[in-house]
């Protein structure tokens, strides 16, 4: 009874084993792209309330999201010929401190050693990454689709963080944007002069966002830096999302670049 019993927790262990190297389960690509939850790592269920999440841009070969604390950003491989193949370049990341770093750690200690992605129980909206063994390391839950679009951003917005920091206005001006979608456009105030641009979105994608052609005014005042790094982070807008009723304007690794409020 005792060998039966030992037979069958190896026969059990060696299915965990191999459950990352099923063929049935392996998927293209393609089917990375877009954004993740991270919901386990290393066999431990992650439950925090700064959700982990990893995003894939498939075409640019690059990742993007957050570890728990800080921004990640980096590269990856993938082998078209060999679906489920999947490799980590370098990973990039910011540098705050936040009072829990444990999940943070377990997630970055993890994604150098993936080499291979797959779905969980045939669906497509939880994958798992693997390493060279086949053994799980990470699970990934598909995060729903913004349910946002260009008219949500019509009308104009006071400007109240950019790059983490409070914008301050003066008795005369309050910083803002304006979006005129009928003529995509937008316009505004920036601390000192007025702006005036274009706006533009890529096809199938409606959170994307980029502006182009952004022209001021020429005053001078005495605080014209505030002034720069707002023309800074809209020339570096990619993406936008929304919020509590607030707009966040994201640049290329879904960092958050300005905060607006309506006005």
């Amino acid at each position: 009874m005792k060998k039966l019993v030992l037979k069958m927790m190896a026969v059990c262990a060696g299915a965990l084993i191999v459950s990352c190297g099923s063929g049935k389960n392996m998927l293209s690509v393609s089917s990375l792209d877009g954004e993740w939850n991270i919901t386990e790592v290393d066999g431990q269920k992650i439950s925090t309330e700064r959700m982990p999440f990893i995003g894939f841009d498939v075409a640019q070969k690059r990742i993007y999201g957050n570890s728990g604390c800080n921004r990640m950003m980096g590269s990856f491989e993938a082998d078209s010929l060999k679906p489920g193949t999947l490799k980590f370049g370098q990973i990039g990341s910011t540098r705050m401190m936040c009072p829990d770093m444990k999940t943070e750690q377990m997630v970055l200690g993890v994604l150098d050693k993936v080499t291979s992605f797959q779905t969980v129980s045939d669906k497509p909206d939880v994958i798992t990454l693997c390493n060279q063994d086949g053994r799980p390391l990470m699970t990934l839950e598909k995060k729903a689709a913004p349910e946002v679009s260009l008219s949500d951003l019509s009308g104009e917005w006071v400007i109240e963080l950019v790059n983490g920091k409070k914008i301050v206005g003066t008795a005369e001006v309050t910083p803002f944007i304006g979006f005129n979608l009928d003529e995509s456009r937008i316009y505004g105030n920036v601390g000192c002069n007025t702006i005036n641009g274009a706006l533009t979105q890529e096809d199938g994608k409606p959170n994307s966002l980029r502006f182009d052609n952004v022209a001021t005014t020429m005053m001078m005042c005495p605080d014209m830096e505030t002034e720069t790094i707002v023309l800074n982070a809209l020339n570096e807008t990619k993406s936008f999302s929304m919020k509590d009723g607030k707009v966040y304007l994201l640049g290329e690794n879904g960092n958050e670049l300005l905060v607006l409020k309506k006005q």
